[in-house]
């Protein structure tokens, strides 16, 4: 997994006045004697996330899932769900409901080769 890192830079802006003298040729410029800050609105990132199986047994136990952990009911579109057991004849188990959201961006669910995902209790819509 490659790590990014953000940087958060926050601006000072300092206000200067100017005042015309009899040459007109001349302006004196001074500073305003407090500064402003201006800073960026913090913005929630929904950026699309991959989820992998890795393990053996149950989709709720998130030890069987790699960093990002066990697929929210909430997902974010875009996101995608591997399972690719690292363990020889492995299979993940879907022992709780989950439902993917109807969305624009779809969910990629993608069941790798030589793997299993047990469904007990379909339901299509």
């Amino acid at each position: 997994m490659k790590s990014i890192l953000l940087v958060s830079t926050l601006f000072f802006a300092q206000t200067a006045f100017c005042q015309s003298t009899k040459n007109k040729s001349e302006l004196k410029v001074s500073p305003k004697t407090t500064s402003t800050q201006t800073t960026t609105p913090h913005r929630n990132l929904n950026l699309p996330v991959v989820y992998t199986f890795i393990g053996n047994g149950a989709w709720s136990t998130a030890s069987n899932w790699d960093a990002n952990g066990v697929p929210p009911t909430d997902i974010t579109p875009g996101s995608e769900i591997h399972i690719n057991t690292q363990v020889s004849g492995g299979k993940c188990i879907l022992d709780v409901p989950y439902e993917v959201p109807n969305t624009t961006n779809t969910i990629k669910l993608i069941v790798y080769t030589g793997n299993k995902l047990v469904v007990p209790d379909l339901n299509v819509r």
